[in-house]
């Protein structure tokens, strides 16, 4: 099984590809999928959250992997930087999106060379410029997600995701697990399923609202805009029929802390988020909550297809590359996890499924289990 199976056993047409850190390997990763589907012919397209595909990191001034485009790829990226790749490029179609390099355009590469991606800046119009390039004809879009950006993964911009992991994410590997093992789990919450309910807190996410659903499915809006620095607020708020507290917009792990001082509320209540990408806490906010039986769960989850690992750090610090495919492969199970570039991987033999859970994850109480403390390690999934 490779990545490209992953993708086109159930026919996706938009995947994204999002790294831990930068050098983790989220460029080489989307260069083997790139080189994999235009084997298999393959339309493509191509567009990024930020930038990249530059052949220097601009923060870190180190070297960076160029981004390879075949002849026939549709590209969306910023009008300034369509010029500096070896690809020809044929303008298809302006956008009215504009980026601190230009309006973003699409382009028909009509020379295979590399390219760089500078994409739109919010979800929205990252959702309207891949719907754009399938009209034109592309097959698989595939959208990188620059670093700490993930929204990428968020189901209203793609159909699934690819997790990059490496050394580059701390020169400790267990430091390394713990981060990848966090993302991987909320990458994995679950809907909520219970109805009227999730409707209910569908259309609170949809408005944007912040509310509390009572098990008679009574909604209650709270008159705050944000949850950050509204913590305490919104656990005093919370009433004994309470059932759901939904957040229309970011979980902050403050908001966690503030519920987990009434553990009675953590034990009987579920926070509801739009997706994975809205969490902004740290592992050890996200371990007392599970532990004192508190549980989230999303409106969309996102279908994570497998994670890659990059064993080696420009930084030092590399890892024994076995032992790191192994040990990833192992918190993420029964995700298959790859090494592109040394061409090994684990979890990637057909099984059968029994369980209950399906693609959809787990939920906070039965994922952050195991997690091992790496202090205020802050872990941010989400773009506003």
């Amino acid at each position: 099984m490779s990545l490209l199976d992953l993708v086109t056993k159930d026919k996706l047409r938009t995947v994204s590809v999002v790294g831990m850190a930068k050098n983790v390997g989220k460029t080489t990763t989307l260069n083997h999928l790139i080189s994999l589907a235009d084997g298999a012919d393959l339309s493509l397209g191509l567009t990024s959250t930020g930038r990249d595909g530059e052949r220097v990191d601009i923060l870190t001034r180190l070297p960076k992997p160029a981004i390879f485009a075949p002849e026939g790829t549709l590209i969306a990226t910023a009008e300034e930087v369509a010029g500096q790749g070896t690809a020809g490029l044929q303008v298809v179609k302006g956008t009215e999106y504009i980026t601190r390099l230009g309006p973003v355009v699409i382009y028909m590469v009509v020379r295979a060379g590399a390219v760089q991606l500078v994409g739109p800046d919010t979800i929205r119009q990252t959702r309207d410029v891949v719907a754009l390039m399938h009209n034109f004809g592309a097959e698989l879009v595939l959208v990188d997600g620059a670093f700490d950006r993930v929204a990428s993964a968020a189901p209203a911009v793609t159909q699934g995701t690819i997790l990059a992991t490496g050394a580059a994410v701390s020169p400790s590997m267990d430091e390394t697990l713990n981060r990848t093992r966090l993302a991987v789990e909320l990458f994995r919450l679950r809907r909520v399923r219970e109805e009227p309910h999730a409707s209910l807190a569908a259309g609170l996410v949809a408005e944007h609202k912040i509310g509390l659903i009572g098990a008679d499915g009574r909604v209650t809006v709270l008159p705050i805009r944000t949850a950050l620095e509204q913590g305490e607020y919104i656990a005093q708020a919370v009433e004994p029929d309470t059932k759901y507290v939904v957040l229309g917009g970011s979980l902050p792990g403050s908001v966690l802390r503030d519920l987990m001082k009434r553990a009675e509320v953590v034990k009987r209540v579920q926070v509801v988020l739009a997706d994975g990408t809205r969490v902004f806490a740290n592992a050890r906010a996200w371990r007392d909550f599970a532990r004192l039986g508190g549980q989230l769960r999303v409106i969309s989850p996102i279908r994570l297809l497998a994670a890659t690992v990059n064993p080696f750090s420009p930084l030092g610090g590399s890892y024994e590359p076995d032992e790191f495919l192994a040990k990833v492969g192992a918190l993420a199970a029964p995700l298959p996890v790859f090494d592109v570039v040394l061409k090994r991987s684990v979890n990637t033999e057909p099984r059968r499924t029994t369980g209950r859970r399906g693609g959809e994850g787990a939920a906070a109480g039965d994922a952050a289990k195991g997690i091992s403390e790496p202090g205020e390690m802050q872990v941010k999934l989400g773009l506003s």
